[in-house]
């Protein structure tokens, strides 16, 4: 196994400054040691609504991608050595596949298209017709019977949809609102995009469905040269006439197939035509572009320098990489893309430890057998080559791969782990799926409801993710606490690590480019109880939000001074809760990214993760602020204190109270939501700003909106801002007189500032909650008019997470 090094900045891959971009609300489920980088939809020129692309994208382009040579992607992705590429290469040239009839044709109609999707459908007849004269005798090198495992591969032009791939319910609201130019689907996916009658409309696919994605883009400057690229490829290879000599086909000869190996002859009157056609196919482009020389080899452009859709290109193809791996519950270690930039093409491959992509681009005219040889391959992929799961997650043997790839969900799938206790096996079923983490570098966690054998005797989940190795696994840190007498932590059952990245595509990676950095990560599962989400208890009534204050500041407090444990990541998601007793017993949950902090650790930032991210509507305001200055020169990272988990819990607790319990009506719910925006949307020095003032003006309070359900809990919330107005004064104060002392250093404890940010300090100046009775609810319920509440949510569980 090749050691993990950590990832450092590629300099082909630099981005705007990140400053000055904007945070799309709801989107904050990054990878762990992630800042929560902003979108920058607003600097890309693009046909798409780029609006809905998860802001992690960017940041993943800039701190997570390395280029590779052509050759070693090739060998490591789809196990083509460069001998084997140079021998299909060679067979191509020798079977004359360019001059064919149908490809020539393709190739004349993509070079002469006016915009980004006509450049499609030509380029689906383009794939096609290779793999015809693929499998056609004779056959290339190496390419048995058994050489399409997947044997009805097709690529499919999306333009032609009626409806966009749909998403999961757990990510409804927050996936993109677009799909890819191209895919490659199996063909019965293929068939659920066609009409199923007169009325009835296509029932369209899944993310999951998708085998791989192709996007195209069309840049004016570019494109209006590509018919003399395609000459210049035809006289290279001794061709008398070119595509861009030939005339615009009729449909009938479009969809004519030509038989392997002939070359159409074309009149003068024919080519008078074409170049007339080729002419308005161009129109809006500039007239005067200047020539350019071969791309053959050519080197990725920049991201961040020359032609804008190069930057969206990527950022686009990362945004379909996400909802391919978040959209599938797990069912995939990695996917696979392809851009094509006009002419150009470069491959992607994605993982949750970052991007590789081709550091060359191939372009389609002059480097056409190469491209020919790539497409072949993508056909010919086995389901582990499309990112199938490692063998130690099995499928149902009434499913097996690879007639039921892709699959939808692991759902049925065994797996086996050893309980802790007894060392026996015990063998695990996934039944439905729980939740898939809407991210795609990073940790991916995922969650299955189980049914083991030997049975337990409680109803659990299992949770997946892929974690950083060297860390202290959760389960070690749970077993720390719980000996220390820390309370409201969850119940662990048993545990397994079970695949590491670097075994798979990305040793061949490793070893393909010794210097090739990354970082690399294990698959662990571990099981727990179900507990149950706060949104089942707090949208019927917000009295038990003061008592889960209470557990929590308790837990938290437990575990900084007993075990010297910081939870970092105190989210809506990582409380849950289960009765005792007749009233609810919380629990905190995900230590994932929690911190075991001894001796000089605590005065330190702790990042042993390439990325940092943050639940953004829980983060303490001096975090976001702290994001905010991430890639400034000198900026160095704040050390994440007790004080700011503190502070999270505040944010659960008044977001709980916002957003949980129904509004009046309809109206008044959009309200309620607007009031959280202001925590989640926009710049990130607003965003910090924002929630300044909220959380340290208690007048803010008094004015916030809030649900007839939570309304008796405003003197509550305004104790609480009264606690940290009294803190952020004190450390104003502090930092004034530091900056006007001449003495080196001043007596002050920035953990608990000084004793005013404590668990007693903000108990003392909560006092004791208004009391919430059921006939007051009643009360409330025949005033407002409020009934019922919204539909528990099962994507309860992780989406979003602090740092690493």
């Amino acid at each position: 196994m090749p050691p993990a090094v950590l990832l450092e900045d590629t300099e082909s891959l630099l981005l705007e400054d990140l400053s000055n971009l904007v945070v799309e609300p709801e989107l904050y489920s990054g990878a762990e040691e992630s800042y929560p980088i902003v979108n920058t939809s607003s600097t890309l020129a693009t046909a798409h609504n780029n609006n809905s692309i998860h802001p992690y994208i960017k940041e993943d382009l800039k701190h997570s991608t390395q280029d590779v040579p052509y050759s070693i992607w090739l060998n490591a992705v789809f196990g083509l050595s460069p001998q084997k590429v140079d021998a299909w290469v060679a067979h191509i040239i020798r079977s004359k596949w360019f001059q064919d009839a149908t490809v020539q044709t393709a190739l004349h109609d993509y070079s002469t298209a006016g915009n980004q999707h006509t450049l499609c459908d030509p380029f689906v007849r383009l794939n096609k017709r290779i793999l015809e004269l693929a499998k056609a005798t004779p056959k290339l090198p190496e390419l048995g019977d058994g050489a399409f495992p997947i044997h009805d591969i097709e690529l499919v032009n999306t333009h032609k949809l009626k409806m966009p791939i749909r998403t999961i319910p757990e990510h409804d609201g927050f996936g993109a609102r677009r799909y890819p130019d191209l895919v490659l689907l199996r063909a019965a996916d293929a068939k659920k995009l066609l009409p199923q009658g007169k009325k009835a409309p296509p029932p369209g696919i899944l993310w999951a469905d998708v085998l791989a994605f192709f996007d195209v883009k069309y840049s004016a400057t570019d494109t209006a040269d590509m018919p003399s690229v395609l000459k210049r490829a035809c006289e290279n290879r001794g061709m008398t006439s070119s595509p861009q000599q030939t005339p615009e086909p009729s449909a009938t000869t479009r969809n004519r197939e030509a038989p392997v190996g002939q070359v159409e002859t074309l009149s003068r009157n024919e080519v008078q035509a074409s170049r007339a056609a080729a002419k308005r196919a161009r129109s809006s482009q500039s007239s005067s572009t200047a020539p350019r020389g071969g791309t053959r080899s050519r080197k990725s452009p920049k991201l961040g320098g020359g032609v804008l859709g190069n930057v969206d290109g990527r950022v686009q193809a990362g945004a379909y990489a996400l909802e391919t791996m978040s959209c599938s519950y797990g069912t995939r270690l990695f996917c696979l893309g392809n851009t094509i930039q006009d002419d150009k093409m470069s491959l992607w491959y994605y993982d949750a430890s970052g991007y590789i992509c081709t550091r060359e681009t191939l372009s389609i005219f002059e480097d056409f057998e190469k491209v020919a040889a790539v497409l072949v391959a993508f056909a010919s992929c086995t389901p582990a080559q499309l990112g199938a799961m490692p063998s130690v997650i099995q499928p149902p043997s009434s499913a097996p791969y690879p007639p039921s790839f892709p699959p939808a969900s692991l759902k049925g799938y065994t797996l086996t782990l050893k309980h802790p206790e007894t060392l026996e096996d015990v063998h695990v079923t996934l039944e439905d799926p729980i939740f898939t983490q809407y991210v795609l570098v990073g940790r991916r966690t995922f969650i299955y409801g189980i049914r083991t054998s030997p049975g337990e005797n409680e109803k659990c989940i299992i949770k997946f993710s892929y974690q950083v190795p060297g860390r202290e696994a959760e389960q070690e840190l749970v077993k720390k606490a719980c000996s220390a007498g820390v309370e409201h932590l969850p119940e662990i059952h048993f545990w397994a690590d079970l695949w590491q990245i670097s075994d798979g595509v990305r040793k061949l990676f490793y070893e393909g480019d010794g210097a090739l950095p990354f970082q690399d990560r294990t698959l662990r599962a571990i099981a727990y109880t179900r507990y149950t989400p706060l949104s089942e208890l707090f949208s019927k009534s917000c009295e038990y939000i003061p008592l889960m204050v209470d557990q929590m500041l308790d837990c938290l407090h437990d575990l900084r001074y007993k075990v010297s444990i910081l939870h970092r990541d105190v989210s809506k998601n990582n409380i849950m809760y289960e009765m005792r007793d007749d009233k609810p017993h919380f629990i905190l949950i995900d230590y994932d990214l929690a911190k075991e902090i001894t001796g000089f650790d605590a005065h330190c930032s702790s990042s042993t993760s390439q990325h940092r991210t943050g639940t953004l509507p829980f983060m303490a305001y001096e975090l976001v602020e702290d994001a905010a200055m991430y890639g400034e020169p000198g900026h160095v990272p704040v050390v994440h204190r007790l004080r700011y988990d503190f502070e999270s819990l505040f944010w659960v607790a008044l977001w709980c109270a916002v957003k949980m319990p129904p509004g009046r009506d309809a109206s008044e719910d959009r309200r309620l939501h607007q009031v959280v925006q202001g925590w989640e949307s926009g710049l990130l020095t607003m965003l910090a700003r924002n929630k300044k003032t909220l959380c340290t003006t208690p007048s803010e309070i008094r004015a916030l909106h809030l649900p007839p359900r939570s309304e008796h809990l405003r003197n509550w919330f305004w104790n609480w801002c009264k606690v940290m107005k009294r803190a952020e004064t004190r450390l104003e104060e502090y930092e004034a007189a530091s900056e006007a002392s001449d003495r080196l250093w001043i007596p002050f404890d920035m953990e608990t500032v000084d004793g005013l940010l404590t668990r007693d300090s903000i108990k003392e100046g909560l006092g004791s909650a208004v009391p919430y009775t059921a006939e007051l609810q009643k009360t409330e319920e025949a005033t407002h008019g409020v009934s019922g509440g919204p539909k528990l949510d099962l994507s309860w569980f992780l989406d979003w997470f602090r740092p690493e």
